[in-house]
């Protein structure tokens, strides 16, 4: 009968340990849920911003200074964010100062012909207030 009793204890304890284990994964776990939670900001708004940025590149916008920045302010306002591009020193913004834009920036970069060569020509949008 000792011996049953013995046996029992390492049984329980065992136990006790597979029980405090599984405790630590859960708490682990649970921990790290929110680094994998879904993100806040939509999928609209990347898709809105990807479709402004290829907007700007077939209407040609990155050709003057004067085009882009029109350009520009027309895909700001359309899109109530700010939204900035830029191409071989020529750069323009749709952006007020000291709005405090937030959430996530998205930026896309592709290749435009500007003046008869290929440059890199890079767009990027943030949510206004």
């Amino acid at each position: 009968m000792k011996r049953a009793g013995a046996a029992g204890k390492r049984l329980a304890f065992l136990f006790s340990l597979e029980a405090a284990f599984s405790l630590t994964l859960v708490i682990v776990a649970s921990a790290y849920l929110l680094a994998f939670a879904p993100q806040k900001e939509s999928a609209g708004e990347f898709l809105a911003c990807s479709d402004a940025a290829g907007a700007l590149v077939e209407l040609r916008a990155f050709s003057s200074q004067a085009s882009l920045q029109a350009a520009v302010d027309e895909a700001g306002a359309l899109l109530g964010a700010c939204v900035e591009a830029e191409a071989g020193g020529v750069r323009a913004s749709s952006c007020k100062e000291n709005r405090g834009e937030t959430g996530e920036k998205y930026s896309f970069s592709f290749p435009v012909w500007r003046e008869g060569r290929v440059e890199n020509a890079e767009v990027a949008c943030r949510r206004a207030p």
